[in-house]
């Protein structure tokens, strides 16, 4: 089980690769801001993708929960001393809430979680997760890390460390 903020769901919904979440993490948790940020926006402008996410949240294994009262608060603490958004901050919330991993994209929410002692990872690591359960082969990563690049900014460097460590676990 994970925790996921928006730009990752609906980066891989774009991408056709939903589903390694479902295979990598079994179930995947949002709370009511990514929700509304991810699946209810992307279907008022007919974003491409949202059909996916749509069915995932029908079929149960990407589940909206609700914050707790702590929850809650740690939100609204996060929120008020950074510069992240609610849904960046209600992730971090939820899995810091629940002892969970995160994954998100923003660099500010990802020093944030790390500040915060949130496990999390991007959506580029997920790939590489992928590929070393082999939910994707080297081919499926190398697409799918270039496609990913031209939807978020990735740095150079993340591009090569993904593809040197995919690689190396070939030897």
């Amino acid at each position: 089980m994970i925790v996921a903020d928006a730009s990752p769901l609906i980066v891989l919904a774009r991408l056709q690769r939903l589903g390694l979440l479902k295979d990598l993490y079994g179930e995947v948790l949002i709370g009511p801001i990514v929700k509304a940020e991810a699946i209810d926006a992307g279907k008022k402008i007919r974003a491409n993708g949202v059909e996916q996410l749509d069915a995932a949240l029908a079929s149960g294994w990407l589940r909206m929960v609700s914050l707790t009262a702590q929850e809650q608060g740690l939100r609204q603490g996060l929120a008020g001393r950074s510069r992240l958004d609610r849904g960046e901050a209600e992730a971090i919330a939820l899995a810091s809430g629940r002892g969970l991993r995160l994954i998100v994209d923003d660099k500010e929410a990802r020093s944030v979680a790390a500040a915060s002692g949130v496990p999390h990872l991007g959506t580029a690591g997920a790939l590489l997760e992928a590929y070393l359960k082999r939910s994707l082969d080297m081919r499926e990563l190398e697409i799918a890390v270039r496609d990913l690049g031209q939807i978020l900014w990735l740095s150079p460097a993340v591009v090569a460390e993904i593809l040197r460590l995919a690689r190396e676990t070939d030897r």
